[in-house]
Parts: C-alpha cells; sequence; structure tokens
C-alpha cells in the first residue's frame, strides 16, 4: 500500500498523544538529569502548570513527521536526519523563547562546537542517537498502545489534552509577560495583571523557570 503524507498516515490523535507523552518524558529525563549533575531536583518544565516541557514535545512531533519517511532507511541515514531536524528543532526553540520571553533555558557556550550557545554538536549527537530509537523503538511501541485505546475514548482525552494545553499555554506566556513588566517596574493596570501578580509572583516563577536565563 502506497503511504500517504506524514499527517494523514500518523493521525492528528496520534500525533497529539507523541506530543504529550515527549512533554512528560522530557520534563522527567531533565529533572533526573539536573538531580545526577548537581544533587538536587529543580523545575524543568516549560509551562505553570503540568509536567510538560515543550521543547521536547515540539521535537518528538517533528522527529515523528520527518522520520516516518525513514522508516525503512538504513541506521545511518536515520542518524543523519535526526542529527539535523534534532537540531534545527532545538535552535528554534531556543531562538523563540529568546525573542517572546527574553530568556533562555539552556546555553550550550561552555561547549566546543556550539552554535550561538543554542546547539552543540555533542547534543546533536545525542539527537542522531534518538532518531534510531525513534524509529525502531519508539514509534511501533507508540502505534501498538494508541492502537490499543478505543476510538472514541481516544477523542475524549484528546480534545482533553488541547483545551487544557491551550489553557496552561496562554496563562504562562501571560505570567512570563507579567513578570518581565514587574521587573522593568511597569505597575499592574487592569485586574488580570493584579491577578498574576498575586498567584504568579516572583518567587513561584524563578522556581517555575529556574533554569532559564533572562537575555539582556
Amino acid at each position: 500500500m502506497k503511504r500517504g503524507l506524514a499527517v494523514k498516515a500518523i493521525g492528528f490523535n496520534r500525533l497529539v498523544a507523541i506530543f504529550a507523552a515527549c512533554c512528560v518524558i522530557g520534563f522527567v529525563a531533565e529533572t533526573a538529569w539536573c538531580y545526577i549533575r548537581h544533587g538536587f531536583i529543580e523545575s524543568r518544565k516549560s509551562l505553570v502548570y503540568g509536567p510538560f516541557s515543550v521543547a521536547y514535545g515540539m521535537g518528538g512531533v517533528l522527529l515523528s513527521l520527518v522520520l516516518y519517511h525513514f522508516e525503512d532507511c538504513k541506521w545511518y541515514q536515520i542518524f543523519a536526519v535526526a542529527f539535523v531536524v534534532g537540531s534545527a528543532a532545538e535552535y528554534i526553540c531556543s531562538l523563540g523563547q529568546e525573542i517572546v520571553f527574553g530568556s533562555v533555558a539552556w546555553d550550550y557556550s561552555n561547549l566546543p562546537l556550539n552554535i550561538n550557545g543554542r546547539v552543540c554538536l555533542l547534543y546533536s549527537l545525542f539527537w542522531g542517537v534518538l532518531g534510531v530509537f525513534w524509529v525502531r523503538v519508539f514509534m511501533p511501541l507508540t502505534n501498538r498502545l494508541c492502537d490499543f485505546v478505543p476510538a472514541n475514548i481516544g477523542n475524549v482525552l484528546v480534545v482533553a489534552f488541547c483545551m487544557f494545553f491551550i489553557y496552561d499555554s496562554v496563562l504562562s506566556a501571560a505570567a512570563a509577560t507579567r513578570m518581565n513588566k514587574r521587573d522593568a517596574g511597569v505597575p499592574a493596570k487592569n485586574s488580570i495583571e493584579i491577578y498574576l501578580d498575586k498567584h504568579f509572583d516572583d518567587d513561584r516563577m524563578h522556581s517555575i523557570y529556574a533554569n532559564s536565563k533572562k537575555v539582556e
């Protein structure tokens, strides 16, 4: 059977499931890595609610859409594609965070062969290895798990997750924007900003985004 476009073949529900799973897996992995390296647990999530690391979710979806077309290729071809795609996704996420929020969540400036501190050879190699794992293990396992869930239940779960994720994203963006205004000495001007100042003050925001650094 001839395969269609990746989005159509994988399906929206499956992409959402991959995104959600990767957000959580990325959060857990980053938190564990911080504990192993530094000996303490520190928040590594991207949003104010939920254990979500959005960069990993976006990377997972992008890898799935791209590597879907390379599932029958040699391992080194998959590695090369994941190396490039993962690095590009990481660079774009870092740049986007800096442009929108004026901060960065990672900085590879101290590592060799880095590009603007956003990507480096070491982590790009990790992306390549992850891509091989993705095609050979993760995607087949995800397909089996998604096929196991009844379609009506899957639809409800996808809608519920999307609604919560959109709410969480909007609230997180508003809280981060308000924090930047507080840093600039701008007082709250409406009820929404007063609410954000009360429930997402600087201490809470710095606790949530403990690894983020402001860029001047």
